[in-house]
């Protein structure tokens, strides 16, 4: 069934996200206590981004509640309700964008690493520059426009994220292999995405390397 762009399919995306990522939860929080900490990237961010995205659809449907209600009473007080469901949207926005970029510079020397972070950066952008939009709305009307252009964004910010961590939780690496981002050879998407993959020799990663499976003692 098509999909219709609005906050309940962001939602729906955004909620599938969260359960393939629960998978690594207790491998990332374990190494997160470890001196070597930035061994586990890009899981690590992957995980902090998963948690400010299901933030993000959670502040959206409260904008979008400031949007929809019905406009009685003071329409100032209206209006200042709307900008501060943006001005949060806009902090966790900024985290997000700044998370995809720091993994971009991480793997700055890997095109593939580089081009897919930078297009996650870039979509943060876009829902930024929807959410000012939405600020200058003078009428109700403009309003409902700029939420719903605003609820498009989100969902293919969504989907860009998806793109690259979709499949990651589910690998079950052997000691000493390294997790690897290949770029998918199959789908409309193929150079865009990934495809998580174990391999013994980092040397053979064609996209990008995660985190080397813990070594048996």
């Amino acid at each position: 069934m098509r999909c219709i762009w609005n906050c309940h399919c962001g939602r729906a995306l955004l909620v599938s996200i969260a359960v393939l990522s629960c998978g690594f939860t207790s491998l990332l929080t374990a190494q997160a206590r470890s001196p070597k900490a930035r061994a586990a990237e890009p899981f690590a961010t992957f995980h902090l981004l998963d948690r400010q995205l299901s933030m993000l659809e959670v502040q959206s449907a409260a904008l979008r509640k400031t949007v929809d209600s019905p406009q009685t009473g003071n329409v100032n007080s209206a209006r200042l309700a709307r900008n501060k469901a943006v001005r949060e949207m806009r902090q966790t926005l900024a985290k997000i964008r700044k998370m995809a970029l720091r993994l971009r510079r991480r793997y700055r020397r890997k095109a593939f690493a580089a081009r897919l972070f930078g297009r996650l950066q870039a979509r943060a952008v876009s829902v930024e520059v929807g959410l000012k939009m939405l600020s200058s709305a003078r009428t109700p009307d403009h309003a409902h426009t700029a939420a719903s252009e605003v609820d498009k964004r989100i969902v293919t910010l969504g989907l860009q994220y998806n793109a690259i961590t979709a499949g990651y939780a589910a690998l079950s690496c052997t000691a000493g292999q390294w997790t690897c981002c290949e770029p998918k050879t199959l789908g409309a998407a193929a150079s865009e995405a990934c495809r998580w993959i174990c391999t013994k020799q980092v040397q053979s990663c064609r996209g990008f390397a995660g985190p080397r499976a813990a070594m048996l003692k």
